[in-house]
């Protein structure tokens, strides 16, 4: 079974990587973007980078801080 899910696309820039692997941005709003290490690895995003992510909101327990999880980049 395949779904959609209906994501907002948003410019963002990628401000650090973590330990892990993860990585956290911010998009044009001032808001904070969540990358898991998954996505960090495979479009090879670096601290700089000026993407464009497609974004859901974050798990309900962590979107005070960060309000949004990337979980697809454009190429």
């Amino acid at each position: 079974m395949s779904r959609d899910f209906k994501t907002e696309s948003m410019g963002v820039l990628v401000e650090g990587k973590t330990y892990s692997g993860s990585a956290f941005g911010v998009n044009d709003e001032g808001e904070a973007v969540f990358f898991n290490s998954r996505i960090v690895e495979r479009m090879e995003l670096e601290e700089g980078d000026e993407i464009v992510a497609h974004c859901i909101p974050n798990y309900v327990d962590k979107r005070d801080e960060i309000p949004w999880r990337c979980i697809r980049v454009d190429e």
